[in-house]
């Protein structure tokens, strides 16, 4: 192997790395801090307060290192092809688990290193744990994770890029008018692949021949 291949094709996996980790970090961290600031104003009467929107921005991180992982996992693609509810709940349970498991962890290592001791940690932890509070995050880790899961499935869905188009570059009208011209465009070529045969199909002299070239230039045409 090329010894100077070997820093191109790591500084490669660690953008990949950043671009995958990048959009889950930033939609729990908009999404986390979101919440705490709400839960200020609504319990606390205040508006800001550094140790929760630091607390919050932590787990944002530890989120996205759990789905870059998970990501990786075949278990996490075990209900592709089916209805997508499927995949949905099957994915959000899944990465709310991980995450589950992640957060413990850290949170126990942590107690560990600064109480100089497993079974120290272990007695903070139990003695400091509550179950509202508990249920509490698990509960709008879920639900950001179901909004977080549905949106990447719909997006994976329309296509690479489309969703982001719908909602902030193509008018919603414009939108299921070139869908509707696509799906046609589509089904009518696949009538002339099965009444034609191949020679008149790609002889552009023959009707058939032309009709293709015109449903061809149609698609390249669709907006992108």
């Amino acid at each position: 192997m090329n010894a100077a291949a070997i820093p191109r094709r790591a500084a490669r996996r660690v953008v990949h790395a950043f671009r995958e980790v990048l959009p889950p970090t930033l939609f729990f961290l908009i999404s986390f801090n979101l919440i705490v600031f709400t839960t200020n104003l609504l319990v606390h009467d205040y508006w800001f307060k550094l140790s929760s929107f630091l607390l919050a921005t932590t787990t944002a991180l530890v989120v996205g290192k759990a789905v870059l992982v998970v990501n990786h996992i075949r278990l996490i693609d075990r209900f592709r092809g089916a209805p997508l509810a499927q995949p949905i709940l099957y994915k959000t349970i899944f990465y709310t688990l991980v995450v589950l498991v992640v957060r413990l962890a850290e949170r126990f290592i942590h107690l560990a290193i600064d109480d100089r001791g497993f079974g120290a940690a272990l007695d903070i932890a139990v003695q400091d744990f509550s179950w509202r509070r508990f249920a509490a995050v698990q509960i709008w880790i879920f639900t950001c994770f179901l909004i977080y899961v549905t949106a990447t499935e719909l997006s994976r869905l329309l296509g690479e890029g489309q969703l982001f188009r719908l909602f902030f570059r193509h008018r919603s009208n414009q939108h299921r008018l070139t869908r509707r011209q696509h799906v046609r465009a589509l089904m009518e070529l696949s009538r002339l692949a099965e009444t034609t045969p191949r020679e008149q199909l790609l002889n552009t002299a023959t009707p058939q021949g032309q009709r293709l070239v015109t449903i061809v230039d149609a698609l390249r045409q669709r907006p992108a």
